[in-house]
């Protein structure tokens, strides 16, 4: 509000306290607030500086009308312990998530084929670890946008350690001097594969030794025909080489038939491996080819709750594994396996069996490299294991989708020196 021009002059107590009024306070009494005395408006007349002079046009703000203790408006405590509020739930749901994701990680490293909850890891689809942070990410931006942070890290856990995800940055490095070689690896689901496809398939491949599992009887009889290829078949597995083979032998698996017989709920127990010894460039190579048994069997009796039927079936898959590993690592010179293992690389037992092997697709891979393909579950259990004598160049999963399990194609290099004659 604004007070217009008027007279304004001072009144003085015998105090001594002075007093600025107007006009409109003329013939009022005034208590002085020193003294307490009364003291009656009166306008001043005649004598210098008597005329009162107009008072400036001025504006009166308008105060608070509560007590100081109250200042603080009611719009201070709703956007502070709301702020509060928000970045605690941001953090509980960030770092609850990180710390979710590493115990994803550490059950599927440490107790993969070792214990229920790690096997049902090691064969579910992990990108389900993913799918909260549709709802996460937004939320805690919005909420506090510095907790994102733990998210993203929670990411690259799922995606690298639980998913499997390669960065393939190996193949960059330049390979030793020696020979070029390329294998495949291709489990082709039995009768999948027409024969007609083969040739144009080993064409495209340009390898040097394919070794393929589930080879039905019509594409076991076609790799028989096959001009310029040195082939071995047995049960399931057939095996072609550009090098001469040398010798071949098939694992004795009455030992997993005593076994599997001794349990009433069939858990499994396939076990077909045959090793070779070609005739290489630089003197005999050793490779094999195999075929171990699936989880489903264990994994179906875990859906109608028999747990006893999943343990039996992890059972004898490790025994395979041993005895493949012990079957295959007989004689000197170097060594390639190839096939499909039904295990993925963080199962416990393919570590402590075939760990001292570099797995072609883990050094020199790129991506999350499944080649078994099963709706909307992918995992990476097909495999090529190599020795010290061989390079690992480049490893990539064949785009052409011709069965439910994709072909593993390995470009490796057999050093011209081998590593322990190049350390000393």
């Amino acid at each position: 509000m604004y007070i217009g021009r008027m007279a304004s002059f001072t009144i003085a107590c015998r105090c001594g306290e002075r007093y600025h009024v107007d006009d409109t306070q003329t013939g009022r009494q005034l208590a002085c607030r020193r003294c307490g005395n009364r003291l009656e408006v009166l306008r001043p007349t005649g004598g210098p500086g008597s005329e009162a002079k107009p008072a400036r046009k001025v504006r009166i703000r308008r105060t608070a009308r509560h007590h100081k203790d109250s200042t603080q408006t009611p719009y201070t405590q709703p956007l502070m312990i709301p702020r509060t509020f928000r970045w605690r739930v941001a953090a509980v749901l960030a770092w609850g998530y990180l710390g979710v994701v590493l115990l994803v990680a550490v059950a599927l490293w440490g107790l993969g084929d070792r214990t229920t909850l790690g096997t049902v890891l090691l064969f579910m689809g992990r990108w389900v670890f993913l799918l909260p942070l549709a709802l996460l990410v937004p939320l805690v931006g919005w909420l506090r946008a510095r907790h994102l942070l733990p998210l993203a890290i929670g990411a690259l856990i799922v995606l690298g350690p639980v998913m499997g995800f390669r960065t393939g940055w190996r193949r960059l490095l330049p390979a030793p001097s020696g020979d070029r070689v390329r294998v495949v690896s291709f489990n082709v689901g039995g009768d999948g594969v027409s024969p007609r496809l083969l040739p144009i398939e080993l064409d495209r491949w340009q390898a040097q030794i394919v070794a393929i599992q589930e080879c039905g009887e019509a594409l076991t009889a076609a790799v028989k025909l096959l001009p310029g290829w040195h082939v071995h078949t047995s049960r399931d597995l057939c095996f072609l080489s550009r090098y001469p083979i040398r010798d071949a032998a098939a694992m004795d698996r009455s030992k997993l038939d005593r076994i599997k017989q001794s349990q009433p709920d069939e858990p499994g127990g396939a076990g077909y491996v045959v090793r070779f010894v070609l005739d290489g460039p630089r003197g005999p190579i050793r490779a094999a080819n195999l075929h171990l048994e699936t989880p489903r069997k264990g994994l179906e009796g875990l859906m109608s709750r028999d747990v006893r039927r999943l343990h039996n079936n992890t059972d004898i898959r490790e025994i395979e594994s041993r005895l493949a590993r012990e079957w295959i690592s007989s004689g000197t010179g170097p060594l390639l396996v190839l096939g499909d293992f039904n295990t993925p690389v963080e199962s416990v037992f393919f570590r402590n069996d075939w760990g001292d092997l570099a797995d072609a697709f883990s050094v020199a891979g790129m991506g999350f490299g499944y080649t078994k393909h099963n709706g909307w579950i992918d995992a990476r259990i097909d495999h090529v294991l190599a020795s010290d004598e061989w390079h690992v160049d480049r490893a990539t999963v064949d785009s052409q989708k011709l069965s439910d399990h994709s072909a593993l194609i390995v470009d490796l290099t057999l050093r011209a020196t081998p590593p322990r004659a190049a350390s000393r």
